[in-house]
Parts: structure tokens; sequence; C-alpha cells
């Protein structure tokens, strides 16, 4: 009887955690080790769950012109430290810096750890994978 109480109780234990290994880790899709700093015109968001995005436009080292789309935590999370969708929606088509983490695909997405809009102001909006100090967020 005990044994069949232990075996319910695990079995619960790992089902009621299978929602949780559905979610993507950021590893698996992103490069923590390849961070950058990306300078462009924020041009478009989705403010959706699991996760708000953020395009912008990026001029390459031949000129050209190249949009990106950037993963960010979710829109209950950004709005907590004070990024609402109407201070995205208020920089659109002025100046955005963003440190972003490449996609392991190549293609031109990332994740962003921090941001800087048009006022300057250092935002915290993803996963702070390279452990940088306060005082080392800059752009």
């Amino acid at each position: 009887m005990r044994f069949k109480l232990c075996f319910l109780m695990a079995t619960f234990a790992l089902l009621s955690a299978a929602p949780a290994f559905a979610h993507h880790g950021f590893g698996v899709e992103y490069d923590g080790s390849k961070c950058m700093d990306l300078k462009g015109t924020l041009t478009g968001l989705t403010w959706e769950n699991p996760h708000a995005y953020f395009d912008m436009d990026v001029k390459g080292a031949d000129g050209k012109s190249v949009s990106w789309h950037v993963e960010m935590v979710t829109p209950n999370a950004l709005k907590r430290t004070g990024s609402t969708k109407q201070v995205f929606e208020e920089n659109f088509g002025k100046t955005i810096n963003a440190r972003v983490c490449p996609a392991k695909g190549g293609e031109n997405r990332g994740a962003a750890t921090y941001l800087a809009l048009s006022d300057g102001l250092i935002r915290l909006v993803g996963q702070q994978v390279e452990r940088r100090s306060d005082a080392d967020k800059h752009f």
C-alpha cells in the first residue's frame, strides 16, 4: 500500500510539472555568449503573452537596413518595471539601443536583456544572462 501511494505521488508530481518542460529555456534558442549592442529605429511591438516583442531596423556594416525581431519578458513583468505598452508606442520611429543575445538559428532574431528608448533610461526587459552589474549596463 505504501509503495502505491509513493508511486501515485511521484506520478502526480511529474505530470503537474509537464507544462514547465514545454516552455523553452533561454539557452535552447539564444546564444548568451554572443550578446551585442544594437542601435536602430523602433518600428513595431507585439504585446502578448507569454513574451512581448519589439522590432527595430538596424543599419548593417554595408549601410543597408536590417530588421530585427527581439523577445522580451511577459507584458506583466514589463509593466511592473515601468515599461508599458504606451511607452513603447510613444517611441515608434525613434532611436532605440538594445543589448541583444542572438538566436542560434542565425536569423535577425534575438532576446533583449536591457534596452534604452529615446529617454536614455536603462530598462531591464529580459533575462540577465551576462550577469553585468548595473554600472555595466549602458550604451
